[in-house]
């Protein structure tokens, strides 16, 4: 039996056998939650010794930075028997409570106004609660059976992975469990539905353009198509989606069987919105398996208080990227024209990050913990979802080349999720390799040290020529030309100079603030416009701020062979080819993409 399901069992069992008797008791109460404040009580047995620390995550699951949580707990005091304790705080997450081993309370409160972060967020219609954000534990009873009870306004409505006690009543087994189960209680519309004898629940806060029916229908596909990759074992017997139609923050994240994912209230209704959306839902939903049932070794067991590092996260979230489009493709959610797009698009993204040839994707991996974006990133690193994605694509095609289309990337998660359950022990890069080399025969060494711990280029052309795909500029005379620089709307403020581009080497840098070209007034109107004039080659002034100082520099105007791309279909495909092309998407091979 799946050592995964027999977990789920033994957890099954725990819960039967504590769920009238669990040991920590955690209440939170929405005191105004006009100004996202609630008052967190948390109630721990007797245990050993003189006093218990007890502390908050300095981090969320799924979000690989210190957020340093703590920042929003106030008026923290430690009672017993209605006596107060002597307490004091050690550092910035941990409180150490001298109860003298008698059972103890401590009560706090937090500030809850983080909904980007998606990790707590209080308001007049609804709470979002990541336990990381919001319940302290005690790591002497991480592993102790737990109860949450929510005081909210009486026509709230609670949803969560956890085990409902009641309306507003939640059980977990353990710590780990709590922080994997966001609560989302509120003012909300949910649907419930069912697909073979796994139950889910779709929970939508907030108005939006979005058609909550047809959501129901395509995320019912989504978990059948999932079998083509793990077979039936699903690690999960309900799960629940939670989305935010919000009016900016965006994102998403993956829990063990929920998720919750953000968009813009405006944003569901146009095909490509909805697409980015069930996209969105895929990837998390394929992170139920990759990252919460099977993970990198440097995650388990989570340290909730320091970095946890790996250098397999390009296959934690990238081969999850991989098979957000993937996944789509192969439950008819996304038509093949749309699915040839979604491929250009990710090449695009690939061939214009100029930190490809500085930072390997397991580099990467490591030095997640500390990536802040903006305009060195992406100039001198790479990021692990693109970058994962694309060495994922390269490895599942290399896999089907060495064994004639007989075995692929589905093999190898099969495999992950199979020996390496996330409860037990996390896989290593030995471990991975190891599962190449038994799945295919074919030493993966090289390969490794080529595209994964190196940075050598991948061959775009000789990739897509495996499943009889081609890439071609969509159209010529739409090709824009690139100046290589972004800038800021509003300010007019560079944002980015693209290492090796024309501003770059006219020494642009992010900061220079735009005012004129060829001494005509550059406004945020215009800009776009003026540029997408130039003619490649041609040679420009431009007037900039710098210090303060004015000053000018010329460009000299080049065409970005990497835009406006297009995958297609080739007319002289093998056998073969169409093939690996059916087994890899799910599809027939079609000599016109536009049949859908």
């Amino acid at each position: 039996m799946n050592k995964w399901l027999i977990y789920i069992a033994l957890s099954f069992l725990c819960c039967i056998a504590y769920a009238d008797k669990p040991q920590v008791h955690y209440t939170i109460t929405m005191t105004q939650p006009e100004h996202h404040l609630a008052e967190v009580k948390v109630s721990f047995p007797a245990y050993e010794g003189d006093y218990l620390d007890v502390m908050l995550p300095a981090w969320r699951t799924g979000r690989y930075e210190i957020l340093d949580l703590a920042n929003g707990i106030r008026h923290f005091k430690a009672t017993s028997k209605g006596k107060a304790l002597k307490w004091k705080k050690v550092n910035k997450s941990q409180w150490r409570v001298f109860a003298q081993g008698k059972p103890f309370s401590i009560r706090y409160q937090v500030y809850a106004n983080q909904l980007g972060n998606r990790t707590r967020h209080i308001d007049d219609t609804h709470a979002f609660l990541d336990a990381s954000a919001v319940f302290m534990y005690s790591p002497q009873f991480r592993a102790a059976p737990l109860e949450v009870s929510l005081k909210t306004p009486r026509k709230w409505r609670a949803s969560s992975g956890l085990k409902s006690l009641s309306k507003k009543r939640f059980y977990a087994p353990n710590y780990d469990v709590l922080v994997d189960s966001p609560i989302e209680v509120g003012i909300n519309e949910q649907h419930h539905f069912s697909v073979a004898d796994r139950d889910y629940e779709l929970v939508i806060w907030g108005k939006g353009n979005y058609d909550s029916k047809k959501m129901v229908e395509d995320l019912k596909k989504l978990d059948t198509a999932a079998a083509d990759i793990w077979g039936n074992n699903y690690p999960f017997e309900r799960y629940v989606y939670m989305v935010h139609a919000t009016s900016g923050p965006r994102g998403a994240t993956e829990h063990m069987n929920s998720t919750i994912i953000q968009k813009h209230r405006d944003k569901f209704h146009e095909r490509s919105d909805y697409l980015d959306f069930m996209m969105t839902a895929a990837h998390e939903f394929v992170h139920t398996w990759n990252v919460k049932a099977y993970r990198p070794a440097g995650l388990v067991p989570y340290d909730y208080q320091a970095e946890g590092y790996t250098r397999l996260l390009w296959m934690a979230e990238g081969s999850t990227s991989y098979y957000h489009v993937l996944l789509p493709r192969r439950a008819d959610v996304m038509n093949q024209k749309e699915f040839l797009k979604e491929l250009a698009k990710n090449i695009e993204r690939y061939k214009n990050r100029p930190g490809n040839d500085t930072m390997s994707a397991a580099e990467a991996s490591f030095d997640k913990w500390i990536e802040k974006g903006a305009d060195y990133t992406s100039n001198f690193s790479v990021n692990i979802y693109s970058q994962g994605s694309m060495v994922s694509w390269l490895l599942d095609f290399e896999m089907r080349k060495v064994t004639n289309n007989q075995k692929s990337y589905d093999d190898l998660h099969r495999l992950l999720y199979e020996r390496f359950p996330s409860t037990e022990k996390g896989f290593t890069p030995q471990d991975v390799k190891d599962l190449l080399k038994e799945i295919t025969g074919h030493d993966f060494s090289a390969f490794w040290n080529q595209y994964i711990e190196g940075t050598k280029d991948i061959d775009i052309d000789a990739l897509l020529d495996i499943a009889g795909l081609e890439l071609v500029v969509e159209d010529e005379a739409k090709q824009k030309v690139d100046a290589g620089f972004s800038f800021n709307k509003q300010t007019m403020q560079l944002t980015r100079v693209k290492k090796n581009s024309p501003a770059w080497k006219a020494g642009l840098t992010a900061g220079d603030i735009l005012v004129a070209m060829n001494d005509m007034r550059l406004t945020a109107a215009n800009t776009n416009k003026k540029l997408n004039e130039l003619k490649v080659g041609s040679e420009v002034s431009l007037t900039i701020f710098r210090r303060d100082e004015l000053m000018s520099v010329s460009l000299e105007i080049e065409k970005n062979p990497y835009k406006k791309l297009k995958v297609k279909q080739k007319s002289s495909a093998t056998e073969q080819q169409k093939a690996v092309y059916k087994s890899w998407s799910g599809h027939e091979y079609q000599s016109k993409a536009s049949k859908g």
